[in-house]
């Protein structure tokens, strides 16, 4: 099946997705999806290969520039938060958790260095949550 949109409509929706995502109380059940991230990540693919395909070079580079992690801190801050009381987060091995990250992460892309600084993160809080409540 293939549905064709315009590189407006193609904007509309990213920015709709990102906006549910990213509020302040991320949605259940779409935060940790795994199809809405590889939805979101396909959007945004077809976005950046149109805008080169009709020579919009500029248009393509802020939107590669914009799925940047560095300064994301509001996202950051709601995955760790969102993840770290996850009961199952725990009983992840670390490839588990960094593959469950990315999920969370998109559509933003974050290096090998940057997920494993956010897991550490979300480990360190989870821990210290688990602790408070026992004592």
């Amino acid at each position: 099946m293939k549905i064709e949109l315009s590189l407006t409509e193609l904007e509309v929706l990213s920015a709709a997705l990102t906006r549910l995502k990213f509020d302040d109380v991320p949605p259940e059940p779409f935060f940790g999806s795994p199809h809405l991230a590889a939805a979101h990540e396909r959007i945004l693919r077809s976005l950046i290969e149109a805008s080169r395909e009709e020579g919009d070079i500029g248009r393509a580079a802020r939107w590669d520039k914009w799925r940047g992690w560095q300064g994301r801190e509001h996202e950051r801050s709601l995955i760790r938060d969102y993840v770290s009381n996850l009961a199952v987060w725990n009983e992840w091995s670390d490839e588990q958790k960094v593959e469950f990250l990315v999920v969370c992460a998109a559509p933003f892309t974050l290096s090998d260095a940057e997920l494993n600084s956010l897991r550490e993160e979300t480990d360190s809080s989870a821990h210290w949550k688990i602790k408070g409540q026992g004592g």
